[in-house]
């Protein structure tokens, strides 16, 4: 329901939806448009801005326009990737659209703008999920009709999976200095992100019940370091920890408030991809990513037979499918060892 005078309900799937009014028909029939936001003050601001003389949008709006004023109006999407996203309206959306209107896109045009853009298949579809998104909020406007869900994309390729094998882990393993790595073992035993290992706190710790809590993640923001929320609701999370490890964090000395600290600071992401790159080669293994540590210990729990829906909450995915589709090969490994097992019950002497 809307409070008093301030045109602005809650929609079904949870946004806020303010309607002011932008024209007038020949016949004095009002004409409205819509502004939509997740949080209400959001909109309100929206609306006092409108009234307030903003330019509201229009089919006469340029693309460019529709883009911008979406971006400015999603406050949920986090700092970081709101900086990724204007690269790319800056790089690819401004330069081939430039000044056309909203009522001259179909989709033949985007297909074109689809088509031209020489860079790798998830970039395209990231830049073309920004321009379909503004084009949505267009619609829901009444601005302009479905352009989009025709238009073609081309296809990700899976990259392959980085994953140490356990004699590698055991060589990688037997080169730590627990003082200055203990970072590498805390990941390849609990399979945290490196953001989230660096933005790590002795208060997310729970040594009585063995827990280490998610609660945050480190991002590098125009080259300065920040802490924001994890990477998605279902990256809050706590895992518990192997005794092994919780005795070790347990007898290290705390300095300050973070786990991996450099003189009582924390230590940032650039920094411990340094240190892992020196311990690849410290160890004779081959050049891998940091990343590799994560699925290196989803592979080693499903070797041991955790079960897929554990792992997926463990590891913070929002859904076991994604799980499934990551760790393909190491279901199927570990699926042959089980089915091998039947091999016992045919040689199986009969009553």
């Amino acid at each position: 329901m809307a409070r008093r005078g301030e045109n602005i309900y809650k929609r079904a799937d949870g946004r806020y939806e303010g309607r002011y009014i932008k024209g007038r028909t020949s016949s004095g029939k009002a004409i409205y448009g819509y502004v939509y936001s997740r949080k209400y003050t959001d909109v309100k601001k929206k609306l006092i801005d409108i009234k307030a003389g903003a330019e509201p949008l229009s089919s006469e709006t340029t693309v460019l326009k529709c883009t911008l004023d979406w971006l400015s109006s999603e406050t949920d999407i986090k700092k970081t990737t709101k900086i990724v996203y204007e690269g790319h309206i800056k790089n690819h959306i401004s330069p081939f659209f430039k000044n056309m209107k909203l009522k001259k896109l179909n989709s033949y045009v985007l297909q074109t703008f689809v088509n031209s853009l020489e860079l790798s298949p998830a970039t395209v579809k990231i830049i073309f999920c920004i321009l379909k998104s503004s084009l949505k909020q267009a619609k829901d406007r009444g601005l302009i009709n479905d352009v989009w869900s025709n238009v073609k994309i081309p296809k990700s390729k899976k990259s392959e999976i980085k994953i140490l094998t356990a004699k590698q882990q055991q060589r990688l393993e037997s080169v730590l200095n627990e003082r200055d790595d203990i970072g590498v073992l805390i990941c390849l035993y609990t399979g945290i992100r490196i953001g989230e290992l660096c933005a790590l706190k002795w208060s997310d710790i729970d040594f009585d019940k063995k827990l280490l809590h998610v609660r945050s993640t480190q991002a590098r923001v125009r080259n300065c370091v920040e802490f924001q929320s994890p990477k998605s609701c279902s990256s809050y999370r706590q895992i518990p920890m192997p005794d092994f490890l919780t005795d070790i964090l347990k007898k290290r000395e705390k300095k300050g408030i973070w786990v991996l600290s450099d003189n009582n600071n924390f230590v940032d992401v650039r920094t411990c991809r340094r240190r892992f790159k020196n311990l690849l080669i410290k160890s004779g293994l081959p050049d891998i990513k940091f990343h590799a540590l994560r699925h290196t210990f989803a592979s080693r729990a499903l070797e041991v037979g955790m079960d897929v829906k554990t792992l997926s909450e463990i590891l913070g995915h929002s859904s076991v499918s994604i799980t499934l589709d990551l760790y393909t090969h190491s279901l199927y490994e570990y699926k042959k060892r089980q089915m091998k097992k039947l091999e016992t019950i045919y040689n199986l002497p009969s009553d």
